[in-house]
């Protein structure tokens, strides 16, 4: 993963739901044209959050033997704005049935301060990890992103 959206992992549930945030610091890239004057945290970079996080969710599922992308959005309706400084609160939950083994959908919530900043429905594919990183070195960031890496 080239650009990592999930600056921690707070919980999770194996295979039904995982919780995370994302900071968003005056200092990324996107900000300087995304708005000049009035800087935020475009809406495409809180849909691939939340589309890590679903990654990270089917990693630890399968003991970082596979992971998701993500191929279709169902929904996606954004309510407020992040702005450089704020935590976006990342909720994830699976909703599909478990009939397809290659494919998940999942239902994101985000929240600024207790404001709700977005609700997106998406899925994707079940892809080999190996395919995409190292296991291990995703291992290792798994445990960064839970803060057990002193």
């Amino acid at each position: 993963m080239r650009f990592l959206l999930v600056d921690r992992i707070t919980e999770h549930e194996p295979g039904r739901s995982i919780r995370g945030w994302k900071n968003a610091a005056l200092s990324e890239d996107y900000f300087e044209w995304h708005f000049p004057e009035q800087p935020i945290v475009p809406g495409m970079l809180i849909l691939e959050a939340c589309a890590q996080l679903a990654g990270w969710l089917e990693g630890v599922t399968s003991d970082f033997e596979s992971w998701l992308l993500l191929d279709a959005v169902r929904s996606a309706r954004y309510y407020a704005f992040a702005v450089p400084g704020d935590r976006i609160e990342l909720t994830l939950e699976r909703i599909d049935d478990g009939a397809d083994a290659s494919r998940r959908a999942f239902r994101a919530e985000t929240h600024v301060d207790g404001t709700r900043g977005a609700s997106i429905e998406f899925e994707g594919r079940v892809v080999q990890l190996a395919s995409l990183e190292a296991r291990e070195a995703t291992r290792r960031a798994w445990s960064r992103l839970r803060g057990e890496d002193a």
